[in-house]
């Protein structure tokens, strides 16, 4: 267990910043050690996805091996996952939503390593991974349609019943999009997380120092649970992009 602020005890595990001989109580840029360290775990994953592109792309060949096998099949496997969510636009779409689904997925799965924290297991990263949507959503809906035709994909139909739906539909992309988005992932998260660290705080010793890791069913469900919040964030993302775009009105007409 780690202690914030001196009075207010988290039930979290120690992270290797802990062990850094630093005054939990002073500040850089006005953070406190244990405030900085989603930032700093957010850094190392992406420092880390970065030189493991660089490097895994280096020298990419015809006969692929195992590694660029590997990787091949995770690229098409999130094409056709943005596909089947957004459409003829998805090609041009598929690095941002691929970049979020990795980055998500890598983020939640570091709380599995000792001594490290999953960054969206604090409310501050999944609210900035939100605001990203939320810009891109809403960037992307009026590039599509103009300013006045986003507005009227706004409004809605029937078109009299617009003072209604249109303070309805601003709500619903200003504040409920964003807040549903980042209290899911964060709430499932800290959950795993949480329930994990009290797990281990339970655990057993044999010889008095050899712990007996009665937590490790729900390390299994944790990365379990890790893989479908990153889903999920990515889908919703991709499904509210498409619908500012009016992917979804075309694939309605079409149908009818």
């Amino acid at each position: 267990m780690s202690a914030s602020g001196g009075t207010e005890s988290t039930t979290e595990l120690p992270s290797f910043l802990d062990l850094i001989p630093i005054d939990p109580h002073s500040q850089f840029l006005g953070l406190t050690k244990h405030e900085l360290v989603p930032i700093i775990m957010s850094a190392l994953v992406i420092i880390f996805l970065g030189l493991f592109s660089v490097l895994a792309t280096r020298r990419l060949q015809k006969v692929p091996g195992r590694l660029q096998s590997l990787l091949e099949i995770i690229v098409e496997g999130l094409g056709n996952f943005t596909k089947s969510q957004m459409g003829r636009v998805a090609e041009r779409f598929v690095p941002f939503i691929g970049t979020f689904f990795i980055y998500i997925f890598i983020m939640n799965m570091l709380g599995q390593i000792p001594l490290f924290h999953s960054p969206t297991s604090n409310l501050n990263t999944t609210i900035a991974l939100a605001l990203i949507v939320f810009f891109v959503t809403q960037y992307q809906g009026v590039k599509s349609n103009g300013v006045f035709g986003y507005l009227k994909h706004m409004v809605g139909k029937p078109v009299w019943l617009a003072p209604l739906t249109f303070p309805l539909h601003i709500m619903q992309e200003v504040l409920s999009r964003p807040l549903s988005l980042s209290m899911r992932l964060f709430g499932n998260i800290m959950g795993e997380d949480t329930v994990i660290a009290i797990f281990i705080g339970f655990s057993p010793f044999l010889l008095g120092f050899i712990p007996v890791p009665i937590h490790l069913p729900m390390v299994f469900l944790a990365l379990l649970g890790s893989t479908i919040q990153a889903m999920i964030f990515s889908l919703l993302a991709s499904f509210y992009i498409a619908g500012a775009m009016g992917i979804h009105d075309e694939e309605e007409h079409e149908h009818h």
